[in-house]
């Protein structure tokens, strides 16, 4: 309760999210190191172009969701969990001068239970959804491990913070500037922004072990380990980052890649020259 307390506070000092060219002021780099430079023009960043803006849209800035038999299923919110992933396609719309709520959410199991189906649940309709003034959207499911979703506004490029009421607590808390997320069955990674040097538009790595204790810097989960790095000049429809560094506190962990085929709808962490798919990702889109 008292980290999510210190989000919702961050979330309210903060607008949404940046228009295509703004620069950017220095980032702060999960409360850990502060930049001198500013951030580069969003117009620049290695990420794939934003489609014509849906105004009913909860999520329009980022491409997020998850593949199974069934396809591709698109998300407005990516909640990773300890032993689970939540992926959360919300719906909000305006029908006779009435707000309509909707959408499913699909439970992820990591672990032993790791490859089972995803486990759907619809969003009821009774849902408070995104009222204007609350720093919150609210969904509500009906279900014992999730019977309500908290979904943070503010200003992340990539929807990831919120609070499940039930039997787990808060989203991992990703910095604002986080431009992709790979969930594996083992861990979360994310990619955000660096320290800028003028040498092209320099990224860094977070890792997320999910068998870890929780630590906290301010409002950001602070991750195992975290590597630096760029992005490869993108091939179609591809987008690949690649990172280097000393690794976690025992020496693992020092190269990764993530790749997330925007086209394929799929992505992959690449650690230690261990592949590990995406359960489900998320990438920014300018």
């Amino acid at each position: 309760m008292r980290i999510a307390g210190t989000l919702l506070v961050v979330a309210a000092c903060k607008s949404v999210g940046p228009p295509a060219d703004e620069t950017l002021g220095p980032p702060r780099i999960d409360a850990v190191e502060s930049c001198s430079a500013p951030a580069p023009a969003t117009s620049v960043l290695p990420v794939p172009v934003r489609p014509p803006a849906d105004p009913y849209r909860i999520s329009p800035w980022a491409l997020m969701g998850f593949r199974d038999r069934e396809g591709f299923h698109p998300a407005t919110l990516l909640c990773d969990l300890p032993s689970r992933v939540l992926v959360v396609a919300a719906e909000q719309t305006v029908s006779g001068g009435k707000r309509v709520t909707g959408g499913t959410a699909w439970s992820i199991p990591r672990g032993a239970a790791t490859g089972r189906a995803a486990v759907p649940v619809p969003i009821l309709a009774s849902s408070p959804g995104c009222l204007e003034g609350q720093m919150t959207c609210t969904w509500a499911t009906g279900s014992v491990d999730e019977p309500t979703i908290d979904q943070l506004k503010g200003p992340q490029w990539v929807a990831t913070s919120g609070w499940v009421h039930g039997v787990e607590d808060m989203c991992r808390a990703l910095p604002d500037d986080t431009i992709a997320v790979c969930s594996t069955a083992n861990r979360l990674a994310y990619v955000e922004l660096g320290c800028q040097d003028g040498q092209g538009v320099k990224l860094q790595l977070g890792l997320h072990d999910e068998s870890l204790e929780r630590h906290y810097d301010l409002d950001v989960e602070n991750p195992v380990a975290r590597l630096y790095g760029t992005a490869d000049a993108p091939s179609g429809d591809t987008f690949t980052y690649r990172f280097t560094g000393a690794g976690d506190a025992k020496g693992h962990y020092k190269s990764a890649s993530l790749t997330i085929d925007v086209a394929g709808k799929t992505g992959r962490l690449d650690l230690d020259g261990a592949r590990e798919d995406c359960l489900a990702f998320g990438i920014y889109r300018r």
